[in-house]
């Protein structure tokens, strides 16, 4: 039995409760100062001082029913509260999660690297100074905990989250979308670019320190601050970025400056489309929801008004201005303020935290 276990499920269950609840805040459009406490409370109680001493020591991993109990108290800090089914899918998918990523990980120093990963999202999620200084002091924490343990003693820790977590099995809607579960509810090992092959080379690994391995060559991975980690493992998979490469600074820049040119343009072509008096052929529709149902009736009412605009020629003169400018208008204003954001599903205007979490089935 693991006496380092216990960190791993708390911070990386923290983190992916981090995650669902800022995706389906930002799908719900509550306001940015809603937000922002909901987050800075729930962080702040999830790294409270006390709780971490406890949750570091070196001890035998702590039962799930006793997390969800220190986790529950977590949630209700905030001033969102929620009843026992918004609470049992919310752990649903905070489990199911963190299974995913502890069963698919190569190698003992993934196992940390996605812990960081969660760490790192901690730090951006936060507003306060205070708040983002202790999240960098958990980071210490981590790497000073597992930096000094072998890997057969961190792939241990990992086996034993697993058994821990081994009688929960349920379908989460985002995994199975991505492909990485199946109806069954077991997951997939879909090809990653990293991948550590520890039990292939277990013998000769096995009793080195984590501390003692150059990660750059190990795995192109870091445990230094906010630095890049190497695996997508841990990170916000509610993200529309997920999945993709961190750029180069330059790149950035390059990528910043397209992306300010795009936003003016679309803010220019709005306003044109408001007032322009010429006829016009809609060539495509661009839509920002996931909803395959959604995207289908979409693209249904895109041929028949494809085909409708084929029949008719609209002659437009100054004292006419066609309908379908303002729903151009409209949608491209959207786009505009919309643009890059996280993929938003099942919109409602209502703060009932049971429709506030994700789907599982």
């Amino acid at each position: 039995m693991s006496l380092y276990a216990t960190p791993l499920l708390y911070l990386n269950m923290g983190g992916e409760m981090l995650y669902v609840l800022r995706q389906r805040l930002k799908a719900q459009r509550i306001s940015v100062n809603k937000t922002i406490q909901v987050l800075d409370d729930i962080t702040a109680a999830l790294l409270n001082p006390e709780i971490l001493s406890s949750v570091f020591e070196e001890k035998t991993l702590t039962e799930i029913p006793v997390l969800r109990s220190t986790l529950e108290c977590v949630v209700l800090s905030s001033i969102m509260k929620l009843d026992k089914n918004s609470m049992n899918k919310l752990f649903d998918l905070m489990i199911m999660m963190v299974k995913y990523q502890l069963t698919v990980a190569t190698g003992p120093v993934e196992v940390v690297l996605l812990t960081l990963n969660h760490t790192d999202a901690m730090y951006d999620m936060v507003s306060s100074p205070s708040a983002q200084h202790c999240v960098g002091l958990v980071h210490q924490m981590v790497t000073d905990f597992y930096g000094t343990l072998t890997f057969e003693e961190v792939w241990n820790a990992r086996n034993d989250c697993l058994k821990e977590l081994g009688s929960y099995c349920v379908r989460v809607s985002i995994l199975l979308r991505l492909g990485l579960q199946n109806d069954d509810g077991n997951f997939n090992s879909t090809y990653r670019k990293y991948n550590e092959k520890y039990e292939e080379n277990k013998a000769r690994l096995s009793g080195t320190k984590l501390c003692d391995v150059d990660l750059k060559t190990y795995c192109d991975g870091s445990f230094n601050p906010f630095k890049e980690r190497g695996t997508i493992l841990g990170k916000n998979m509610y993200s529309m970025s997920y999945g993709i490469s961190k750029l180069t600074s330059e790149q950035e820049n390059d990528n910043y400056i397209k992306d300010c040119g795009t936003k003016a343009e679309l803010g220019m072509l709005a306003v044109q489309l408001g007032t322009e008096e010429t006829s016009y052929k809609r060539p495509f529709t661009l839509s920002l929801l996931s909803n395959e149902d959604n995207d289908n009736e979409i693209i249904d009412r895109e041929k028949f008004d494809t085909k409708e605009d084929s029949q008719s020629n609209i002659i437009i003169t100054k004292q006419q201005k066609p309908r379908f400018n303002e729903d151009y208008k409209m949608k491209l204003d959207n786009i505009r303020t919309d643009l890059f954001e996280d993929q938003q599903e099942e919109i409602k205007h209502n703060l009932d935290l049971l429709e506030l979490l994700d789907k599982t089935e």
